[in-house]
């Protein structure tokens, strides 16, 4: 098997200049303006190959390396921010220098430049049997207009990244599409070798992975190798893990050994696994698909970008379903409705007061010819939007057509391997047990899937709670109020600077926004009152609080087992909690810091709101009559009042 390397590490404000370091790699000097000191390093005998890959919205000064580097440098204000993170990959030598550049610079602009990141690339082939490639990659995503954008936000209290960069799951993509890359090239080529991203442990390798040495120790080895050769003495290790190599070695020695000499203990039991792999197997290979399954089939393995079975097709399809293109469609949608109410809203306004069409940014005197022009921009706008929306309906349909595919042959495996199972399981538990079996040879027991299936759902998502759903909502809308109020600002400027484009572009803006309110606040009362019900049981009174962040704080008390059960109480508590939080704060200076400041002083004043509700609700019960009581009735001049 081939070497493969794809090492990460994380270059910090705290102790490297990101300058310095792409100096270094690039072998160019580089002036750095943190420190106002010239980056040059010594002399290469081969100059680095270098290339600068980046996002289409990026700005263009982002080709210069000096400058790049400089500006991440400025907008990483922490003292320890994390300025870059870079990759050292090793490029395969069975391929020509202009093969491995090539490769190279495709997975980059797949996996990093398309992903939003800029990639600072510089290949080293300063020895024949070493070429490497170092990637300096932006940790910053660009917003849309080529400014930076922010890497965190505040969820839930908590600081959440805005990008996937610095998840697991997505180095592990990263390194088995390297992979991939490479094992794709050889089978092009015709080269009888591959390449793995995976452990010798995952590969089924009986093997003990020796350990990387620095480069420091690596020269000391190889100086202290020479000179046992010059003196005729047999070398040995010096270093602690050159030793500890050399005994990873003699142990994977010992293992190559031993499994020559296993047998197999039941051969019975190995057919008995070889049929069932063979059946298995038979399924897949032998299926009878139409030209339309097996299209759909292709279009999902391209999305995929790997090979299709069910959690594939489910993936790719729920993508679809629910992630950025419908989004976008959903956003393209709302948009067209809003500009309609707009129109309408102004047409019909100017056939009562003329003049008022001006707060949605028409001119009284124009009204018609631009009413015409919008009328037509509308019209675009609902033909691209068309066009959109059937393709994705197509792409849609044939995400879903695969995915029944594939649920048909996980049926089929499944019945192989469970004949006389029921049909309680669901296509889900039935695709786990399969798995399960292509994992590890061995079939789950029937009373066992359920519990498995649920664990493997788990790992692959989780769902929000309602709670959090509920929070999401209440921030969301906390949000579209302070847009709402930033547009109608907008609005009154532009008016005053006679923009009408400008005045109008932001009534869209507004009339979107409150579209999207009305459906968003019509979910939370729904949610609001599942969580009155369940605070009502919880206190054993009517909890009438219409306060959605008092409510969330009193189920999370519950939820803890933390809760006084006096309503009050706990409110008083929460409120003392979050005025602490708000006074700890930092004073806020960033557009972020005084959106989550703003945030976070609406919700202490809904808590203090909250408490004098619950308040006057307990004042209200005292002096109510009790309906239960038998009323008394006496006369007075001929006259009857209760008492």
């Amino acid at each position: 098997m081939a070497y493969f390397l794809f090492r990460t590490q994380i270059i910090s404000k705290a102790n490297r200049s990101a300058v310095a370091c792409a100096a270094y790699r690039s072998g160019e000097a580089l002036y750095s303006e943190r420190d106002g000191l010239m980056k040059k390093y010594g002399h290469r005998d081969v100059p680095p190959e270098t290339y600068i890959l980046a996002p289409k919205h990026a700005p263009e000064w982002v080709y210069n390396r000096e400058r790049l580097w400089n500006e991440v440098e400025k907008v990483e204000k922490q003292h320890n921010a994390q300025l870059a993170r870079e990759i050292i990959v090793a490029l395969p030598t069975q391929l020509t220098n202009e093969e491995q550049t090539q490769l190279l610079l495709d997975f980059c602009k797949e996996n990093f430049a398309d992903e939003g990141m800029v990639a600072d690339i510089a290949i080293h082939r300063d020895k024949k049997h070493n070429p490497h490639a170092h990637i300096m990659l932006t940790m910053r995503p660009f917003n849309e207009d080529g400014t930076w954008g922010q890497k965190r936000k505040k969820v839930n209290g908590k600081s959440v990244h805005l990008t996937n960069w610095n998840d697991k799951e997505t180095l592990l993509k990263w390194r088995k599409n390297f992979a991939d890359k490479i094992n794709e090239k050889f089978k092009e080529k015709g080269i009888d070798d591959r390449v793995s991203h995976e452990s010798y442990e995952k590969q089924g390798i009986d093997k003990v992975p020796q350990i990387r040495l620095s480069r420091e120790a690596y020269q000391y080895e190889q100086r202290m190798k020479r000179e046992a050769e010059k003196q005729g003495k047999p070398y040995e290790p010096v270093t602690y893990y050159g030793k500890l190599n050399q005994e990873i070695q003699r142990i994977n020695q010992e293992l190559k050994v031993l499994k020559q000499k296993e047998k197999v203990v039941s051969i019975s039991d190995y057919q008995e696994e070889k049929s069932l792999n063979e059946t298995i197997e038979s399924i897949r290979k032998n299926a009878s698909l139409n030209d339309v399954e097996k299209a759909s089939l292709l279009l999902v393995a391209k999305r995929a970008k790997s090979y299709v079975d069910f959690a594939v097709a489910r993936r790719v399809y729920h993508d679809l379903a629910e992630g950025n293109w419908k989004k976008k469609i959903d956003s393209q949608q709302l948009k067209l409705r809003a500009l309609k109410n707009v129109i309408n809203k102004a047409y019909h306004v100017y056939q009562q007061e003329p003049k008022q069409v001006i707060q949605y940014g028409f001119h009284p005197g124009k009204f018609n010819e631009q009413l015409r022009e919008k009328i037509a921009q509308l019209k675009e706008m609902e033909k691209s939007f068309e066009n959109e929306l059937t393709k994705y309906e197509a792409v849609l349909k044939k995400a879903e057509l695969a995915l029944e595919v594939q649920k048909r042959l996980t049926e089929e495996e499944f019945r192989v391997l469970y004949p006389h199972a029921g049909a309680d399981f669901r296509i889900e538990e039935k695709h786990h047990a399969v798995q399960y079996f292509k994992d590890t040879g061995g079939v789950l027991p029937e009373s066992d899937i359920p519990a498995y299936a649920a664990k493997k759902e788990q790992e692959i998502h989780r769902m929000p709670t309602f709670a959090e759903q509920t929070r999401n909502m209440y921030q969301s809308l906390f949000v579209l109020n302070r847009t709402i109020q930033k547009q109608s600002k907008e609005r009154m400027e532009a008016l005053k600077a006679r923009d009408f484009e400008q005045a109008f572009e932001a009534s869209r803006k507004i009339e979107q926004c409150m579209l999207r309110k009305e459906k968003m606040s019509k979910e939370l009362e729904e949610n609001k009152a599942v969580l009155q019900a369940i605070l009502s049981e919880h206190y054993g009174r009517d909890v009438s609080i219409t306060n959605t962040a008092a409510l969330l704080r009193l189920h999370e008390l519950v939820e803890r087992g933390e809760s006084s059960k006096d309503l009050e109480a706990d409110l008083r508590r929460i409120h003392v909690s979050e005025q602490q939080k708000l006074e700890r704060m930092p004073k806020p200076e960033t557009e972020a810091q005084i959106m989550e400041y703003q945030y976070r002083q609406h919700v202490a004043d809904g808590l203090l709101e909250a408490i004098e509700e619950a308040q006057r609700a307990n004042d209200r019960k005292k002096y109510e009559k009790d309906p239960t009581k038998k009323r008394q009735r006496r006369r007075y001049r001929g006259q009857e009042f209760e008492r």
